[in-house]
């Protein structure tokens, strides 16, 4: 695992055709630190929605993988989130 692990969150004006919480890009890297998978995932704006996107983005953190995520909502919206991001 790499010793830096990156985080960024956009947020973005809401697209009135889509009802997503969240876009979230999942980048890992192999021993040589080349990007070895990139995973794109659209978050579906619903409570089931909104556990998924933060149990996910928590977990690829705590295993040294990439986060970039955009969402119509302020960081504060993903309150379990926020604490991991920044404790």
């Amino acid at each position: 695992m790499r010793n830096t692990v990156y985080f960024s969150f956009s947020k973005v004006v809401p697209d009135l055709e889509s009802a997503a919480l969240a876009l979230a890009r999942f980048t890992s890297y192999d021993d040589d630190h080349k990007a070895l998978a990139v995973e794109q995932v659209i978050y579906a704006d619903s409570g089931k929605g909104q556990m998924e996107f933060e149990m996910q983005v928590s977990a690829a953190l705590d295993c040294g993988i990439d986060v970039s995520v955009m969402s119509p909502y302020d960081l504060d919206y993903f309150p379990k989130l926020e604490r991991k991001v920044t404790q």
